[in-house]
């Protein structure tokens, strides 16, 4: 979960900006963009640019479009959630939190509603392994993009986690997680 440091009490946007994301989930292509931008407005940085016609003057964009190598070798298009020319590829996931089973007892289960799932249930084994496949999957778009290895990948997940790894051999190689 984003969680403020516990020395200084959050700045009042700050606690706004957590509690309204803090309830979303199961909903990345939903909440992604929003939330990265409303993001980057808490941080006081540049909103994304709009996308442009030619791909070679998108330096800071959602869904930079890439073409992807298939380990067959073969070629498709893909996107990266959240780009910027020298300094990031970032791609985002969206899990759930854990549903409290005994919330509504006198609901049968065919008539309990269904709720979106996303990328799995946040701390279970396929929340770890999609978190772990959403960083091969930027990894894999560094090696997709001409001319640029970013020194940072970060894995988010909308409104719970931003996971930040750095490659400063300008390599794009070998991403190692930051410490905290």
């Amino acid at each position: 979960m984003i969680q403020p440091s516990t020395q200084t009490p959050p700045p009042p946007n700050l606690r706004a900006f957590l509690g309204r994301w803090q309830a979303s989930g199961g909903a990345e292509r939903s909440n992604y963009a929003l939330f990265l931008a409303e993001l980057c407005d808490l941080l006081g940085v540049a909103r994304p640019e709009p996308v442009v016609p030619d791909e070679s003057k998108n330096h800071y964009v959602f869904d930079r479009a890439i073409t992807a190598t298939r380990p067959d070798g073969s070629k498709a298009p893909n996107f990266i959630d959240l780009y910027k020319r020298g300094h990031f590829v970032l791609e985002t996931k969206q899990g759930i939190e854990r549903l409290d089973q005994n919330l509504a007892p006198d609901v049968a289960p065919q008539e309990a509603p269904k709720l979106k799932k996303g990328h799995g249930v946040r701390g279970s084994k396929f929340w770890d392994d999609s978190m772990l496949r959403a960083k091969a999957q930027a990894e894999a778009y560094v090696r997709s993009i001409p001319d640029d290895n970013p020194p940072f990948l970060l894995v988010v997940d909308v409104g719970y986690s931003i996971e930040i790894y750095a490659d400063f051999s300008g390599l794009g190689k070998t991403y190692t997680p930051l410490p905290r």
